[in-house]
């Protein structure tokens, strides 16, 4: 799934890379919290909207320190490197090894590139599976803990608090509490990483 052009993220990555920042890096999310919860209950209320990017897959979530524009910048550094940064050399290089390639980034975490359009954002990134720094996240769990620590903040509560995650599932998103934070990819888990 693509960025979406009103997309808050899309101004954190630098042309011509694509990378759902919703989908795919806790920093950036983190940000968009705290800027949410600045602007109050109004703030916090949008959340919900803006996460309709996220889809409602399993995803890469990147959890390291990278911004964006540095898992970019990096990418772009490395293809140069290679003389695949323009569309048609990356195009064909990616063809040779059946649509996507991976690339190490100097904090070990691993991405993979992937063909967008030709006359757009067309190197699409997103993290590795299974990779460092990264942990694979439901798309309801990512909201969940989205709107936990976006409704913790708000009232001066912990995000990791099961009542206040059941509150914010309830309130802003329309969903059943849980009986648990689950960890490891679950829920627990990405309430920790964000």
């Amino acid at each position: 799934m693509t960025s979406a052009p009103h997309d808050p993220g899309i101004q954190d990555v630098p042309h011509p890379a694509l990378l759902n920042t919703w989908k795919h890096h806790a920093g950036w999310v983190r940000s968009r919290i705290a800027a949410a919860v600045s602007n109050g209950s109004a703030g916090v209320a949008a959340l919900p909207a803006e996460m309709a990017v996220v889809g409602s897959r399993l995803m890469d979530f990147y959890t390291g320190a990278l911004s964006p524009a540095d898992v970019a910048e990096f990418v772009f550094a490395d293809l140069k490197g290679r003389a695949l940064f323009a569309f048609d050399p990356l195009a064909k290089w990616l063809a040779e090894r059946g649509e996507y390639a991976l690339t190490e980034l100097p904090d070990g975490s691993k991405w993979t590139i992937r063909l967008g359009p030709a006359d757009g954002r067309y190197l699409h990134l997103h993290p590795g599976r299974w990779a460092p720094h990264t942990i694979r996240v439901q798309a309801n769990t990512l909201r969940s803990a989205v709107m936990a620590h976006a409704h913790a903040l708000v009232t001066g509560r912990a995000a990791d608090d099961l009542e206040v995650v059941n509150e914010a599932r309830k309130l802003y998103l329309g969903m059943l509490p849980v009986r648990e934070l689950t960890g490891a990819g679950g829920l627990g888990a990405v309430i920790a990483a964000l």
